[in-house]
């Protein structure tokens, strides 16, 4: 009898101290949440042309949203804080401007000239051979396409602002995050698993099929394509026993063939509730 009291008591023990345990541990996750929480937005623009474009105006949509406090909408992108790649930034004014009480990203120069560059092809190490004993790759650029200079060039502008100051609402970001604005919901978007116009959609999360004005005005020769490809996401991530995130995501991608000038809609996605919740 006093065995089967003491196998109790240890019992007990046992068990006290496993709730304790679990208790400590997941204080210590939440608090390593907690203190590892991050909320980020991050903007991407990319555009190349095939030819030369003149008297070149673009307005291309920014994220943004409803400032009550001003009565207009506010854009989190801050060209001072925007990094840019093949930007020729003597010849192409970058700057943001209010369009009816909504920011867009203004491109203006006298022309554009597309990049070329030539197809760099990989140099197999031999066993034992130094990496510094190869010939370095010779980059080639020009302003037109050859077979010396094939590959087309994007210009890039890239922000990340890892100083949101909230929880992002990655779920219903329609209304209380940034969006490419002035925005036309033309479709919902259901989707299990898979690829939608070009972009991945994960099981269990949803959006729209949304619509924004491109205000562009320019000469280009009739068979002249100018891309533009534009992207936003706005993402919480947090450390428990690895990174773990969710976050909302829309793109909007166009060619344009010819010279332009006028207001063009453009169809894109918004991707939202990815990941963890």
């Amino acid at each position: 009898m006093g065995n089967l009291l003491n196998i109790r008591r240890v019992l007990v023990a046992v068990g006290a101290l496993v709730v304790l345990f679990v208790i400590a541990a997941v204080l210590l996750l939440g608090a390593t949440a907690a203190e590892s929480a991050e909320s980020v937005y991050s903007y991407e623009l990319k555009l190349s042309t095939s030819g030369p474009i003149d008297n070149a105006v673009l307005l291309i949509p920014l994220p943004s949203y409803p400032d009550p406090a001003f009565g207009t909408n506010v854009t989190p992108v801050n060209l001072s804080r925007v990094s840019f790649t093949n930007v020729d930034r003597r010849n192409i004014s970058v700057r943001i401007e209010d369009v009816a009480g909504v920011p867009m990203l203004n491109l203006s120069a006298d022309r554009i000239t597309p990049v070329y560059e030539n197809r760099i092809v990989p140099i197999a190490i031999m066993p034992g051979q130094n990496e510094s004993e190869l010939p370095k790759p010779t980059h080639v650029y020009s302003d037109r396409y050859s077979d010396e200079t094939p590959l087309l060039v994007e210009m890039e502008l890239r922000m990340y602002d890892a100083g949101v100051g909230h929880e992002i609402d990655t779920r219903m970001p329609i209304d209380s995050e940034p969006l490419f604005m002035p925005y036309r919901v033309v479709g919902d978007l259901n989707a299990s698993a898979g690829r939608i116009d070009d972009t991945y959609v994960s099981a269990g999360s949803s959006g729209y099929v949304v619509e924004v004005p491109f205000i562009l005005s320019f000469d280009a020769a009739d068979d002249n394509v100018l891309t533009i490809s534009t992207e936003f996401q706005g993402t919480n991530q947090w450390w428990v026993m690895g990174w773990q995130s969710n976050s909302y995501h829309e793109r909007v991608r166009h060619e344009f063939s010819g010279a332009c000038n006028g207001t063009y809609p453009v169809r894109g996605i918004l991707v939202t509730g990815e990941g963890v919740y």
